[in-house]
């Protein structure tokens, strides 16, 4: 058995890192979804400041019908009818889940305590806010947690 030289050990470290990132960027959403998304949240956020009428008729039709995107996006079967490779399960990771659930209760406990408070245009705000955290963060958020995963 032959012995790499640390020039080629190097190489196929490298390869290795090069096909990882390939592995997670393939299994990930793209760039323009999360921009997408992140439209849709400050959308809906200026839609119920601006129409709140229209929230009250529709808000609940159009949460569910995202929601259930996101759902038939994220699972095997709705994966393969929207021609997505087929994802790694990813598996929770507690440094994340509180990172995450404390940007949550940011955003959800500053938008309440400003509605308490007869702040103007809370949901206008509190939708931008959002819209721009998803379209920024999203594909950063995807790569780490996708990155993370498959380096185990």
């Amino acid at each position: 058995m032959n012995t790499p030289t640390p020039e080629e050990a190097q190489a196929a470290l490298r390869d290795v890192d090069r096909r990882r990132n390939q592995t997670a960027a393939a299994a990930g959403h793209s760039r323009w979804g999360w921009i997408v998304a992140g439209v849709l949240i400050a959308a809906y956020g200026f839609l119920a400041d601006r129409e709140p009428q229209f929230i009250r008729t529709w808000g609940s039709a159009i949460v569910l019908l995202l929601l259930f995107a996101s759902l038939l996006g994220n699972t095997r079967l709705g994966g393969s009818l929207l021609r997505r490779p087929v994802r790694p399960r990813v598996t929770p990771d507690p440094a994340s889940v509180l990172w995450l659930l404390l940007v949550l209760a940011v955003l959800i406990g500053g938008t309440t305590i400003a509605a308490a408070m007869d702040v103007p245009h809370v949901a206008l705000w509190s939708g931008l806010a959002g819209g721009v955290l998803v379209a920024a963060a999203g594909p950063w958020w995807q790569r780490r947690i996708l990155t993370r995963e498959t380096g185990r």
